[in-house]
């Protein structure tokens, strides 16, 4: 029964992350068109500033909706105190910082090793499937526990 529920947890929770994967990416795709068609190429010491304001918009926005999602809905929690909150709010930022270095790398490496066009949407589709696996993992054990 234990098992059951894990699973069902796990499924729910790469679900939520579907959708915050959906919304990063989207975020991404809106951020670039609008700087493009608003400010045009744009490079600081010959990188690629738009590329970076669109990849950390992707990131927080994904992040704001997968935090409220796993806390409430996830694994359960209620509404509780602040304090409680804000600890979890920071232990699952820190593992956030270490999945999304999963994330952008390999959405990077897709830029900087591919040629064809969106590859850096499909480098960021492999690094975040591969971020939220293991974040699930971090954040049921560490995050969002009785033990906490």
């Amino acid at each position: 029964m234990e098992r059951r529920i894990k699973i069902r947890q796990y499924l729910l929770y790469m679900f939520f992350a579907g959708i915050a994967i959906c919304i990063n990416l989207l975020t991404q795709m809106l951020v670039k068109k609008s700087l493009v068609n608003f400010a045009g190429e744009v490079k600081y010491h010959g990188y690629d500033m738009i590329y970076w304001i669109q990849l950390v918009s992707g990131t927080v926005a994904g992040f704001v909706f997968k935090f409220i999602v796993d806390k409430f809905y996830i694994f359960g929690e209620k509404f509780g105190s602040l304090q409680r909150t804000a600890g979890q709010f920071v232990l699952y930022t820190c593992f956030a910082v270490f999945t999304t270095m999963i994330f952008w790398g390999t959405e990077t490496l897709f830029r900087f090793v591919f040629s064809f066009e969106n590859r850096e949407i499909l480098g960021g589709l492999i690094g975040l499937i591969i971020g939220y696996t293991t974040k699930y993992l971090l954040d049921r054990k560490w995050v969002f526990t009785r033990r906490y």
